[in-house]
Order: structure tokens, then sequence, then C-alpha cells
């Protein structure tokens, strides 16, 4: 993972697209000045973006954080980041969208549609991922089987997903992309 320069945000490439990461690398210094520090997430393990999100929780100096990612992976990589921290940015963006976006970040997200998965969202859609029933997640976290199913509800509007097979539609493809 390599770092250049300073800004007052990171930069991260969240991508396995090795030329996305030379591109970037070699032109954002000539879009804006001074560039960010840029950095390269590219781990092959399938909760990379976990891991990102780890990391930038973890991070308590209030550093911004610009992502950039697949085009499809935007709006699953939005709802797993903190809103108030993290701009997610696609790479379909033209030069000059790009050059813009790098100048002024918006790293406040409408938090209609793009409100981020609570931990707790996360643990549970992951596991009925896995197979588990609700009453089952229930016993096993020691919780009400109401509370799981609340937790199911609120990732599911997160998704804007109005069946189960579309929060598992969401979730696999995240956890897919993760994989690569």
């Amino acid at each position: 993972m390599a770092i250049y320069s300073s800004s007052n945000y990171q930069l991260i490439v969240l991508s396995k697209n090795y030329f996305l990461w030379v591109g970037l690398k070699n032109s954002v210094q000539f879009m804006v000045n001074p560039y960010p520090d840029i950095q390269w997430f590219n781990e092959n393990k399938e909760n990379s973006i976990f891991k990102l999100r780890e990391k930038i929780t973890a991070d308590n100096s209030g550093t911004k954080w610009l992502v950039i990612t697949e085009h499809y992976r935007t709006e699953e990589v939005q709802q797993f980041l903190p809103p108030e921290r993290v701009c997610v940015l696609s790479d379909k963006l033209s030069l000059r969208q790009l050059s813009t976006s790098l100048k002024c970040p918006e790293f406040q997200r409408r938090r209609q549609k793009n409100v981020p998965l609570t931990h707790s969202e996360i643990h549970i859609c992951l596991l009925i991922i896995m197979g588990y029933s609700i009453n089952t997640i229930a016993s096993m976290l020691n919780k009400s089987p109401k509370t799981i199913y609340t937790h199911r509800r609120n990732a599911m509007v997160k998704f804007d997903c109005n069946t189960l097979a579309g929060l598992h539609r969401k979730m696999s493809t995240i956890e897919n992309c993760s994989r690569y």
C-alpha cells in the first residue's frame, strides 16, 4: 500500500483494477494542489470493505476520506462507510468531474437513502446470508427476535429492498465484490 503527499483528506482506491490505481496515482498530482495521500486498498479477502470501515473509524485524527471504487459498487460501499467522513466516487467519472470532486469533495451525503448500516445491522445481515433464521440469530446473540427483525428491516430500508431476496442479492454482491 503506497502513500503519497498530503492534503486535507486521504484518497483511497478501493479496487483490484491496477490500471485505475496507476492512472489516479499519476494524474491526481496535476488535478489538485496540494494533492491528497493516495492509498491502494486491493485486498483479496471477502471482508475488505469491513477492514476499510475499521480503518476509517479507528482513525481519530478527523481526517476525511475520498474513496474511488467501481461504478457498480459505489452505492453498496456508501452503505458501509460513515457518511460524515467519507465521500465515495465512481471510477466512471470524467477527468473534469474527478478534478472537481478532488478540489471540493462532498463529505455530507444525503441522509435519506445513503445512510450507512450500523455494526449490528451488518452483523445481522451477514448471519441471515449464512442461512440462520431470525429466531436462531436471536438466541445466538441473546436478543429478542423482534430486535433482530428490526435490524433486518432497517437494513432493507437502507438498501432500498422490499424482499429478502433483494437483501440477499445486495449482500451477496458486496460479499462477492469484496473477494476480487
